[in-house]
């Protein structure tokens, strides 16, 4: 596989792309400068989720794991999974790497046994295996100032009921709370390394899957607190040997027509691609070609932005 970058602008309003378990699940949102976030873990996710549907669960690894509705550590999950631990540990990892889509990409610390089970049994040599995997992405950060809203409902149902004991007896349903982001269009980044690439295994059409389930699986992800999150614009960089650009996400422009904490839609701002063209212009002879997913009203928007050498993905 040869060296990639990613920049891609994903949008959403009345929504909530990443939960603070730390703050009662709201929307994570730097406070010193009102921009929204969203971790690496969550981009992750989405694209597991995504492969699961496409490729089927037998792919990805890492997924929650339940029996009796207990959920699974790792050891245990590597035995559903069927893994002989008793091979050599590079047999180990040629085949975990070999099996699962996941691992080869974004690499993992997996526990495969302790000491007391490889005490007991000679034949378990290996206590654990790591990869680095070769897809890596930086915390996604939405490229406004955002509108934090607070609402108070009511629910269906008393938090507890007993018949005998009144104390448990309510005549009011439950009161819930949320947080959610009135609207936000995060840039993420991420880049594909073809040196780790060749330590797991990583193909072209390995990252082909990973780039397609980032793309359509945001749009997928249909939850109440993500329903209506919509992928804008991804570019895809493919350099012909180390080179590369670097800092994708802060190279473009927000540019909005009203204060950015009122933006509430994708016609309320452009994108200025300037700083970003020129950055490539610059590693024009290390790159080997430029490629893009577009929504179509973002393309109406700023189609007159993208260079002509730039080739869109049409799937």
């Amino acid at each position: 596989m040869k060296k990639k970058e990613i920049l891609f602008l994903w949008d959403g309003e009345n929504w909530n792309p990443n939960g603070d378990m730390l703050r009662e699940n709201a929307p994570r949102v730097d406070e010193e400068t009102g921009v929204a976030e969203a971790t690496d873990v969550r981009i992750k996710r989405t694209i597991r989720d995504e492969l699961i549907k496409k490729e089927g669960d037998s792919v990805v690894f890492i997924k929650e794991y339940k029996r009796d509705e207990n959920i699974l550590d790792c050891k245990t999950a590597i035995r559903e999974n069927e893994i002989n631990i008793k091979q050599s540990k590079a047999d180990l990892e040629k085949e975990i790497l070999e099996r699962f889509l996941d691992i080869r990409a974004f690499g993992g610390v997996l526990p495969i046994s302790d000491k007391d089970e490889m005490k007991k049994d000679k034949e378990i040599t290996t206590a654990g295996v790591q990869f680095t995997g070769p897809v890596q992405f930086r915390m996604s950060k939405s490229l406004h100032r955002v509108h934090l809203q607070h609402i108070k409902g009511t629910g269906a149902f008393a938090s507890d009921y007993s018949d005998t004991d009144a104390k448990k007896q309510k005549q009011q349903a439950t009161f819930r709370e949320e947080d959610f982001l009135s609207y936000a269009l995060f840039a993420t980044y991420g880049i594909m390394d073809n040196y780790n690439a060749k330590k797991t295994g990583f193909s072209e059409e390995d990252a082909g899957k990973i780039i397609d389930a980032l793309w359509y699986g945001t749009k997928n992800l249909i939850t109440r607190s993500k329903m209506g999150q919509t992928p804008r614009f991804m570019l895809i960089i493919t350099y012909k040997d180390d080179t590369f650009a670097g800092d994708l996400n802060n190279s473009v422009k927000f540019v909005a027509k009203k204060d950015e904490e009122a933006v509430r839609s994708i016609n309320d701002y452009r994108i200025d691609f300037s700083n970003l063209k020129a950055k490539l212009q610059r590693y024009k002879d290390a790159i080997e070609k430029v490629e893009y997913f577009v929504d179509y009203d973002f393309e109406v928007n700023h189609k007159e932005q993208f260079e002509s050498h730039w080739t869109k993905i049409e799937r």
